[in-house]
């Protein structure tokens, strides 16, 4: 067994040969450079200036990859660190109304997505591991007995008891390290994977919720202009029981009422099915209490404002950059792996043990035995197979490349189109907020002028529908509004408060 010991350093030693060199290519930068001077701009800025740095990010060099899997290891720990930082910090906490809060947190717990998403997480951090061991000597130890007989010596027991080291690659050329550090790449780009379905299940329940709070905001203002015609045709049914009007006003009494019936009754089917769709994407039924309600005005202060000045490497933070940007680094060990493969592999076994006729003298000095097979493979020819595998992994790279850069075009896109929504939306809530007041003006003057006989019944249906046509728009706008910001927090990667 000291010899077994022994041979340790020896094999510590061989190890120290490995990883000479990375053949994985070098990729310039680390990440593509940002305009120092883009901002994201202001509701009164167009939009198209957030375009500007889109020729200069993507013409730069992808990230880099780290000339081996430690140096990738230690380069990635700061990122995905920060990465669960910004994963536990993207949503909880940006809400104003405590009641999405806790309804996006039913959601993620209930997602049976999610939960596929965080099996396939389990599944690449197993593969990883499997090429991480891959890279270490693989130890066995064994105690044997053999009872052999032979026709001179007659029958005798041999014992044996050995420490053996099976088939260890001494990784020349980093291939090994490649296979590992691909690995783990693919795993922090499926964590990021995850992470970006958790943002967009946030954001979809955060619609669907701010669409059941428009919905029921809708049915309360279709039953309140239902109520406003039932009284209208009442007045309208005495006026006529009296001869002070005529069959005709009766009947536009008569059809504006039943038609204000009929979108009340819409109205409820719509909030009904905002529900079960609120419900379907929690994976449960809600309490009342987690619900907005038609006479609820915080549903449209129920995110914040997005602050001027946010510089553009926020953009950063977005979990499908990051997951593109892992993607190209596996890719790229890739490569190295399959150019380390079309050079000689060294692999070494070895066995150090003990062997005794008599078990009391098993480990006895003078017992020893040991065995050291050092084994090269050097390829000659294959056909091209491993020159075919290089080209292969090189062209897989350069789809990496260009998924990165598409990515990081659509993170600016998508940014931009949700700074043009966002860049009026204010002056025109304003202006329809507005446009109700002077309708709901309009409306009392209509109706003292119709009670003094001044003005027709039709001149008074036309007032009230006025005014249900510009409630319902605002609600409208401030869904919009909302659902905007929604938006801007997916498109910018999580929230943008601290």
């Amino acid at each position: 067994m000291k010899r077994a010991i022994a041979l340790i350093p020896v094999v510590i030693g061989l190890g120290g040969l490995t990883a000479c060199g990375s053949l994985a290519p070098a990729d310039g930068g680390a990440k593509p450079p940002m305009r120092e001077d883009f901002r994201v701009v202001t509701p009164a800025a167009s939009a198209a200036s957030a375009l500007a740095p889109i020729a200069a990010a993507t013409g730069a060099s992808a990230p880099a990859s780290s000339s081996s899997a430690s140096s990738l290891a230690a380069s990635t720990s700061t990122s995905a660190s920060t990465a669960t930082a910004d994963a536990a910090n993207e949503w909880y906490g940006f809400f104003a109304d405590e009641r999405i809060d806790r309804v996006v947190a039913i959601a993620l717990d209930q997602s049976r997505s999610l939960r596929a998403s965080t099996a396939a997480v389990a599944r690449v951090r197993a593969q990883y591991r499997i090429a991480e061991s891959d890279r270490l000597p693989q130890l066995s130890a064994g105690v044997s007995a053999t009872r052999q007989r032979t026709a001179t010596s007659g029958a005798a027991t041999t014992y044996a008891a050995n420490l053996g080291l099976a088939a260890y690659e001494i990784d020349l050329f980093d291939r090994l390290g490649s296979l590992e550090g691909a690995a783990l790449s693919r795993f922090l780009a499926e964590e990021e994977n995850q992470r970006s379905a958790r943002l967009s299940l946030v954001a979809e329940v955060t619609n669907a919720w701010l669409t059941l709070a428009a919905e029921r905001q809708r049915l309360l203002l279709a039953e309140q202009l239902r109520d406003s015609q039932r009284r209208t045709l009442d007045l309208t049914e005495r006026q006529y029981q009296l001869g002070a009007t005529s069959g005709l006003d009766r009947a536009r009494a008569r059809t504006a009422f039943e038609s204000a019936r009929g979108d009340a009754a819409r109205s409820a089917g719509a909030v009904e099915q905002a529900r079960l769709r609120l419900e379907l994407l929690a994976g449960q039924p809600l309490p009342d209490a987690l619900l907005p309600t038609g006479q609820d005005t915080r549903a449209a202060t129920a995110l914040p404002e997005l602050p001027g000045g946010l510089p553009a490497d926020v953009l950063l933070r977005r979990p499908d950059l990051r997951a593109a940007e892992q993607r190209l680094r596996a890719a790229s060990f890739d490569v190295g792996a399959a150019r380390a493969a079309r050079f000689p592999r060294l692999t070494l076994t070895a066995s150090a043990g003990t062997r005794s006729s008599d078990l009391d003298e098993l480990f006895k000095s003078g017992s020893g035995v040991w065995s050291l097979m050092p084994s090269i493979d050097l390829p000659i020819f294959d056909g091209g197979a491993r020159k075919a595998r290089v080209e292969v992994s090189e062209a897989t790279r350069q789809e990496a490349i260009a998924g990165y850069e598409l990515a990081l075009q659509s993170a600016f896109r998508e940014v931009a189109d949700a700074l043009a929504v966002r860049d009026r939306l204010a002056e025109r809530l304003d202006a329809q907020q507005a446009q109700v007041a002077a309708a709901e003006q309009t409306l009392r003057l209509a109706e003292q002028s119709y009670r003094l006989g001044s003005i027709s019944q039709l001149e008074l249906l036309d007032a009230q529908r006025q005014l249900a046509a510009a409630r319902q728009q605002l609600v409208t706008l401030r869904q919009t509004e909302q659902a905007n910001r929604v938006e801007l927090m997916r498109v910018l990667g999580g929230r943008w408060q601290g």
